[in-house]
């Protein structure tokens, strides 16, 4: 059928008249949207939608308004460009491809090229139905829903519809839900199936959140063991949460500069990464408003911890238990600290006192019975690792330091039973990989433990515990080169982590790699902040052999 006699009416009552337009009611119950005079006087023909019949003329001039609104739209999200990049390009290129099409489709009406215009029918339906029925935009209505979310960002950037953005939020999980249901009445198992999914994500996602921050709640109430259990959900419901948070929080302290808890919030995802330093950052920004607060304080105090700053974070902890004489969390930070400087009996006397105010603080049970088994107090030290564990049995921390203690005792099975356990818990709880790895060394399954490591490096590209782990493997089977490679990962991750220039160290030593493991003993000196005079040592010893 040649394109002239596709445009005239194929409805053998009305004499082959030409075609006028074309109904955009994208609900239109006709087979054809294309009408004549006679089909719009029918009134059996577009019996729901007459008002939506429009000439080819009205459909010229209704790209124009489109091209109008879309550069609106388009000069609206630019304007709002440095209050979000996160979605900005993604909208614009979106805008950009809307006007491109819309630019063909115009040209295909001046060239009267009408069948490439029918073929483009269904953006001008979508649009038209945006444009005019935006109160009922439809499923199938893509374009539509596309508008709407540049809109709505639109409005949130600006910060005056923040309510209602929010309760847009809700609405949207209510709305994807109802259209997935309504793809599985279409018949679409694979568009329901992907639609659904992504609700779940994005469910996961808030529940996460809002668990971790009820954990945080909890430990301002008091109640650290529950808050930690909370805190241990929200990782196990979003294997990324702290990754997601880092974004989450990076957007609202953009609104919100000296928003505390967001700040705070911060220090975790930036601690879980290993950036300390970034992460003591944002308690000294809580810190210079409420010079007091407890958590920040607390969670300063934490990573001092982690950079072996032992003598800093008991005097930013004392800050905290000088405020208030009862802040468990206080007591567990400094008895942690006071372990690492071998003051056992002062540890202990620290967790005893958390254990006091929070009966249920499984970690306190934990972090004493380390104490009590540095103090050979073997026995005690097992009462306290399993009191843990009854605590709260889903709780892998408490099977990795049980497996440790059985480790240290020569139960290498029973330890990688432990570890096992802690597995099974949580499957990306890489440091129990890590240390089950360990112990199958000792048992002399060397390609277990590589196993077992290498699981822990794809779960985790950055965890820089099991590059050293899986380095040490190699240096004791004498695979000096391959041991280096591992020890240059973990300090490409890390800088200041001794214990991987010291291993590393060796390794050149033994390779008569001598001006190299000086280089690296020398690099330790200027990055790590413990052990430098061992480091000295070392450069002497390597000095006499030169």
């Amino acid at each position: 059928m040649n394109q002239q006699k596709l445009f005239m009416c194929q409805d053998i009552t009305h004499d082959e008249g030409d075609i006028q337009g074309f109904c955009l009611n994208l609900d239109c119950q006709n087979s054809k949207s294309q009408f004549c005079t006679q089909c719009a006087i029918d009134p059996k023909k577009h019996s729901n939608c007459k008002k939506d019949l429009k000439v080819f003329g009205q459909i010229q001039n209704l790209i124009t308004q489109f091209k109008y609104n879309i550069f609106d739209l388009t000069d609206q999200l630019n304007n709002s460009f440095q209050n979000a990049k996160f979605k900005f390009e993604e909208y614009l290129k979106s805008l950009e491809r809307m006007k491109t099409q819309l630019d063909k489709i115009s040209k295909c009406f001046n060239q009267q090229d009408y069948q490439q215009m029918r073929e483009s029918l269904s953006m001008i339906k979508e649009l038209y139905q945006y444009f005019n029925n935006q109160e009922e935009i439809m499923i199938q209505n893509k374009i539509g829903t596309q508008l709407n979310n540049v809109k709505k960002m639109i409005a949130t950037l600006e910060g005056n519809k923040e309510q209602q953005f929010t309760q847009s939020n809700q609405i949207d999980i209510q709305s994807t839900f109802q259209q997935g249901v309504q793809l599985l009445n279409l018949k679409k198992w694979q568009l329901a199936n992907k639609q659904l999914t992504e609700n779940i994500k994005y469910l996961e996602k808030q529940i996460s959140f809002n668990k971790f921050f009820q954990g945080l709640s909890l430990i301002e109430m008091n109640q650290p063991g529950k808050g930690i259990t909370m805190r241990e959900q929200a990782k196990k419901i979003n294997s990324n949460l702290y990754k997601d948070l880092l974004e989450y929080t990076d957007l609202e302290l953009c609104k919100s500069p000296q928003n505390t808890f967001m700040l705070i919030a911060k220090n975790y995802a930036l601690a879980d990464e290993k950036k300390y330093q970034l992460a003591i950052q944002q308690c000294e920004l809580v810190l210079k408003e409420e010079p007091d607060h407890l958590h920040a304080l607390f969670r300063k105090s934490f990573s001092l911890y982690h950079q072996k700053q032992h003598s800093q974070a008991i005097s930013c902890i004392d800050q905290a238990l000088q405020q208030y004489q009862n802040y468990c969390m206080g007591y567990l930070m400094k008895g942690c600290s006071l372990e690492e400087l071998k003051k056992y009996s002062d540890a202990i006397i620290c967790y005893e006192k958390a254990i006091q105010i929070d009966p249920n603080f499984a970690s306190a049970y934990i972090n004493k019975g380390n104490s009590l088994k540095n103090l050979n107090k073997y026995n005690d030290a097992m009462i306290y690792y399993e009191k843990a564990i009854e605590i709260d049995p889903k709780y892998p921390v408490a099977y990795v330091n049980k497996g440790n203690f059985l480790k240290f005792l020569k139960k290498y099975n029973d330890a990688i039973n432990s570890y096992d356990q802690a597995i099974e818990i949580d499957p990306n709880y890489t440091i129990a990989y890590i240390y089950k790895g360990n112990t199958l060394e000792d048992l002399q399954k060397g390609n277990d433990a590589i196993i077992c490591y290498d699981k822990a490096i794809e779960i985790d590209p950055n965890d820089v515990v099991a590059y050293i782990y899986k380095g040490n493997f190699l240096k004791n089977q004498n695979k000096l080169h391959e041991a280096v490679d591992f020890y240059d990962k973990a300090i490409l991750l890390d800088p200041t982590n001794d214990e991987a220039y010291y291993n590393k160290g060796i390794c050149l030593t033994k390779m008569n790699k001598l001006q190299s493991a000086l280089d690296n003993y020398e690099e330790a000196i200027k990055w790590c902040k413990s052990n430098k005079n061992e480091f000295r040592e070392l450069i002497q010893q390597i000095a006499i052999k030169k």
